[in-house]
C-alpha cells in the first residue's frame, strides 16, 4: 500500500485528523499496514515501547489489560477501528504498563516511536488532540477507580455494559448486542473480579429479563436499557 493511501487512511482517525497532509504523508512514511491473526500478541507488559498502534478498519478488537501471578487479568480498555492506542509508553519512555492483543480481524497502522513522537513535538495540532484523548481516558480511570472503592458490583457490571453499549453496540430483532464478544471471564477482567460472580449476576439479569447472553458465542444482548441504567445508577437510600 502507498504512503499515500495510509496517510488519507491516518487522516480518518480522530487523532490526526487536524493534522496538515505534510504531518500526515510524514507520519505514513514511518508508519507499516499490519493485520495480525486472531489471537496474536501485538505487545506485552514490560516490552520497551517501539510504536503507537491506529486501529484502520476491522471488526475485530484490540483487548489492552495486565496480568498478575495469580494468572488472572484485568482488562483495561477494547480498542477498535478509529481508536489510537500504545502512546504513554511513547510519551514517557516507560515499559509497556500492559499487554495488547488482536481479537478478530483487524488492520492496524504500526508508527514507530520516533516519527510519532517527532510529530507530536512539531505540530501543536496533535499535541491538543493527545491532550483531549488522555483526559478522556483519565476520566473513564478515576471513574473506574471511584466505582472499584465504592459502588456493589453489579452497579459496576452494569456501568461497564452500558458504556460498552454507548461505545458500539448493534441492533438486532432480540435486542440491542454489544458488538464485540465478551465471554462472561472477560466482563469479570473488566472489572477485577471472578468468573463466578459476574454468572451469578447476569443469571439474575436474565430472570428479571434486563439482558440474554448467548454462552456459545458471547454476545450479550440488553433487553432494557432504562432497566438497566437503574441498576446502574446505584441502591437507593431507604427513607
Amino acid at each position: 500500500m502507498s504512503d499515500t493511501r495510509l496517510a488519507e487512511e491516518l487522516g480518518r482517525i480522530a487523532l490526526f485528523r487536524d493534522l496538515p497532509p505534510a504531518a500526515l504523508a510524514r507520519l505514513a512514511e514511518g508508519a507499516r499496514r499490519v493485520a495480525p491473526s486472531d489471537g496474536a500478541p501485538l505487545f506485552a507488559q514490560g516490552d520497551p515501547p517501539d510504536a503507537v498502534y491506529a486501529v484502520l478498519e476491522g471488526r475485530g478488537r484490540v483487548r489492552v489489560g495486565a496480568p498478575d501471578n495469580a494468572a488472572k487479568r484485568l482488562m483495561v480498555e477494547v480498542f477498535r477501528a478509529g481508536d489510537v492506542f500504545g502512546e504513554i509508553g511513547v510519551l514517557d519512555g516507560a515499559a509497556r504498563s500492559a499487554d495488547a492483543v488482536v481479537i478478530g480481524e483487524v488492520k492496524l497502522a504500526r508508527i514507530p516511536a520516533a516519527a510519532f513522537l517527532e510529530t507530536a513535538q512539531n505540530e501543536p495540532a496533535l499535541g491538543l488532540a493527545l491532550a483531549r484523548m488522555l483526559s478522556s481516558r483519565l476520566r473513564r480511570t478515576f471513574g473506574l477507580l471511584q466505582d472499584a472503592t465504592f459502588a456493589p458490583l453489579e452497579v459496576r457490571l452494569a456501568r461497564q455494559v452500558l458504556y460498552l453499549l454507548k461505545a458500539d453496540s448493534v441492533k438486532t430483532e432480540k435486542g440491542v448486542r454489544l458488538a464485540a464478544r465478551f465471554r462472561q471471564g472477560d466482563l469479570a477482567d473488566l472489572l477485577g473480579a471472578t468468573t463466578r460472580s459476574i454468572i451469578s449476576i447476569l443469571n439474575a439479569w436474565r430472570a428479571a429479563n434486563l439482558v440474554a447472553y448467548d454462552t456459545e458465542k458471547a454476545y450479550l444482548f440488553v433487553l432494557d436499557e432504562a432497566g438497566l441504567a437503574a441498576v446502574a445508577a446505584g441502591p437507593r437510600d431507604a427513607g
